[in-house]
């Protein structure tokens, strides 16, 4: 169990990756996390920084879908505000919202790794659908109830306090 919430990278931030090594690997499609990875929970606001990061990506080649458990409306507006497109469905860890991100960048999971905050949503469904897996810190304290009780049994894993 413990290898399936371990990721293959852990970075402060997406800011903070080399994707040149990752895309050199074959990895061309990219599955975001959305909550507290790549904007703060519940907010859905595309900061200028992001919007310039997500346009670099896209013009190197990749591939982007957002994949939360949030708010599927939400979700989906939030991917036509940032100009990439969003998996269908959520219920992350299970591999069938993998599988739907999968589906919408039609892909496969040799070529797709996934970006998020979460060791018990983003890292162990990743590495459950075959996918390079990065872990990044959450951007915000501010959390669902329910994500901030996850974080505790993290702690264990990670060593990392919030």
């Amino acid at each position: 169990m413990r290898s399936m919430l371990k990721p293959r990278l852990a970075v402060d931030s997406i800011f903070d990756i080399d994707f040149q090594p990752l895309w050199d690997s074959g990895y061309k499609n990219m599955i975001l996390d959305v909550d507290n990875t790549i904007t703060a929970w519940n907010t859905y606001s595309v900061s200028d920084k992001l919007k310039k990061w997500v346009l670099k990506l896209e013009n190197k080649g990749f591939c982007i879908c957002l994949l939360s458990n949030n708010n599927q409306e939400k979700v989906q507006q939030f991917a036509s505000e940032l100009g990439v497109i969003a998996a269908p469905r959520g219920g992350k860890p299970l591999l069938g919202a993998f599988q739907s991100a999968i589906t919408a960048l039609n892909a496969d999971h040799r070529n797709t790794l996934i970006i998020g905050d979460q060791l018990f949503t983003d890292i162990l469904g990743g590495n459950r659908a075959g996918l390079y897996t990065i872990l990044v810190e959450p951007i915000d304290k501010k959390e669902f109830i329910g994500t901030r009780f996850v974080r505790i049994l993290e702690n264990l894993f990670t060593g990392r306090s919030y």
